[in-house]
């Protein structure tokens, strides 16, 4: 079995697929959740999400991910390939260190965007305008599922490559359905 499979197979074992009704952040109701944050809490599958995300960031300069869901992802991923990340947080902090980015980034830096779950890639565009304002080059976003309801060409029409480590179809669960609009 590859790691692909084996990710799969224990998504499914640990339940982090949900169901029932859950409003997603692109305001789309849907019938499953897909929980990449609890199942990235457990060592095994965050070793193996890190092992496959580390072969396919290979020649990029640095990752970058808004906070909460890429957090573990990238530390866990840089641990085992070198690259280092920054954290982009959702919104400017009123105390201590104000800044929105922590981390190192470089004008004419190399980036790639790590994200937990894809929908319509809303998320992944607007680290990307972030990224981008600063003079860092990204064209490659990395998930660890992408939910096949438009991210890749919202990506793909800001010129951004999504290369998922899973899609939903990849992941042998019936009864998926979502894209209703809230």
């Amino acid at each position: 079995m590859s790691k692909k499979e084996i990710l799969a197979k224990k998504l499914l074992e640990i339940g982090a697929i949900k169901f029932g009704r859950f409003i997603l952040k692109s305001g789309r109701v849907s019938n499953y959740y897909v929980d990449i944050k609890y199942a990235s809490t457990i060592p095994d599958i965050l070793k193996i999400i890190a092992e496959i995300l580390s072969e396919k960031i290979k020649g990029y300069d640095i990752m970058a991910g808004i906070e909460l869901g890429a957090v573990p992802l990238m530390a866990a991923t840089s641990v085992i390939s070198g690259v280092p990340y920054i954290i982009i947080r959702k919104k400017q902090k009123e105390q201590g260190i104000r800044d929105r980015i922590i981390g190192d980034i470089r004008s004419g830096s190399k980036v790639v965007i790590v994200e937990d779950v894809t929908t319509t890639g809303g998320s992944a565009l607007e680290v990307a305008e972030i990224i981008s304002s600063m003079g860092a080059l990204v064209d490659k976003v990395v998930c660890v599922v992408d939910r096949e309801e438009g991210a890749e060409k919202n990506l793909g029409d800001r010129g951004l490559k999504l290369d998922p480590v899973l899609r939903i179809s990849d992941i042998k669960v019936s009864g998926l359905t979502s894209g209703e609009e809230t």
